[in-house]
């Protein structure tokens, strides 16, 4: 039975998203899931819409995406999820594999499973063997994984979820697949004695430097090297796409008006780029008020709140180190020329998000800064194919931490 049918046999009615009313639609389900959550800060529409705008996103460029609502007997929305796919990245998998995400649902099994069937329909065109969720259509470090564990505010782009989202996804058949951890540290408790100390030998024996990215200034120049770096340090993860010199510099420049451009640090060993760090303020503590709705003309406002802030939550990006550099002291020096006069007096917390549990060398690494786990979120995966086997990325023991 299709899922619009069982939806008319509840009384529920779903809308695929596309026009602007059904986006109102689409947007109003986490207001009324989150309206008593005081620790709930909504991602703004803007960005959520962009994820599906095929002129914002390049997904779109080898994938496809849609978005559906799901509306009560008084057509009042109680439900919401995305379902898409990655051709690209298909060609290389063993089977393909489709995605779900933007999920959000009251608290009604039927209803959730309604849209969890809406999705399997809207993918099986493409003959999909599973599903992931809930991902984001495009970079997996934003908009990815449910919350498991911690419930504090969420970070810019990170996802906050009822508990009851677990049961849910597991009574339809969704297995937890992959681990996603955000880590709490604060900056004058990091034992940086330690680090200076491998920092100067290495620096010494090797000629490690690094060099931060000065106000914005050598933006092509930082850019090429963080490129060049990131695509060797990633290369064998799972969802790498390499980065190209013209894509990093397009995003610092997003970044500028808003970001601390001198948070982000590049190692080098005489020349050669070997590792690099990359931080923002969380925005996050500014947009709690506007409860997901950003107008053109507030942004000056906010910009400015952001660069006056004598104080604010440091967020970790994106880090990376070329694998034959990890055991030569460059993540010291690294954090050497993080831990500074300018980052201990803006930024005394400081959040290392998206870490995957299955990246053991750098659970390992970030542990030595004296940081604590502060939440946890999966992905799952449900086989639609039985004769495949589950096979999911190793998960960290955090049951005492």
């Amino acid at each position: 039975m299709v899922a619009s049918t069982v939806a008319q046999k509840y009384g529920m009615k779903i809308v695929e998203v596309l026009e602007k009313r059904d986006w109102k639609l689409f947007h109003q389900v986490p207001h009324l899931i989150y309206q008593a959550e005081e620790n709930y800060i909504a991602p703004l529409e803007m960005d959520v819409e962009a994820v599906f705008s095929p002129a914002k996103n390049k997904m779109f460029e080898h994938g496809d995406a849609a978005c559906f609502v799901l509306l009560n007997e008084e057509e009042k929305p109680i439900g919401r999820i995305a379902a898409f796919i990655d051709h690209e990245r298909n060609a290389s998998n063993p089977y393909p594999v489709g995605g779900m995400g933007f999920f959000e649902c009251i608290k009604d099994q039927k209803a959730a499973h309604i849209l969890f069937q809406k999705v399997e329909e809207y993918l099986e065109q493409w003959s999909v063997k599973a599903i992931d969720g809930p991902i984001n259509f495009g970079e997996r470090e934003k908009f990815c994984g449910l919350l498991i564990k911690g419930r504090q505010q969420p970070l810019y782009q990170e996802n906050f979820h009822p508990e009851y989202y677990k049961d849910f996804l597991q009574s339809y058949g969704y297995q937890a697949f992959e681990q996603i951890l955000t880590f709490h540290g604060i900056m004058k408790d990091i034992p940086i004695e330690r680090f200076t100390k491998i920092a100067e030998r290495v620096e010494e024996r090797f000629g490690f430097r690094t060099l931060s990215m000065d106000k914005g200034r050598n933006i092509p120049r930082f850019a090429g090297h963080f490129a060049e770096v990131y695509n060797i340090a990633f290369r064998q993860n799972p969802y790498f796409k390499p980065l190209t010199q013209e894509q990093v510099e397009k995003i610092f420049k997003t970044m500028k008006p808003i970001a601390d451009l001198r948070m982000v640090f590049i190692t080098y060993e005489q020349e050669k780029p070997v590792a690099f760090a990359a931080f923002i303020p969380d925005i996050n503590p500014f947009l709690k008020r506007m409860k997901g709705k950003l107008k053109w003309y507030q942004l000056p406002r906010l910009v400015w709140q952001v660069q006056s802030a004598k104080k604010h939550l440091l967020k970790g990006v994106a880090f990376g180190i070329d694998p034959s550099y990890q055991r030569k002291g460059a993540f010291a020096s690294l954090v050497n020329a993080i831990y500074n006069k300018h980052t201990q007096t803006r930024f005394p917390n400081f959040y290392l998000a998206t870490i995957r549990g299955h990246n053991t060398m750098m659970v390992k690494s970030i542990s030595n800064l004296g940081v604590e786990l502060e939440r946890e979120h999966h992905a799952f995966r449900k086989m639609l194919d039985d004769t495949i086997p589950l096979d999911p990325f190793d998960f960290i023991n955090t049951e005492d931490q």
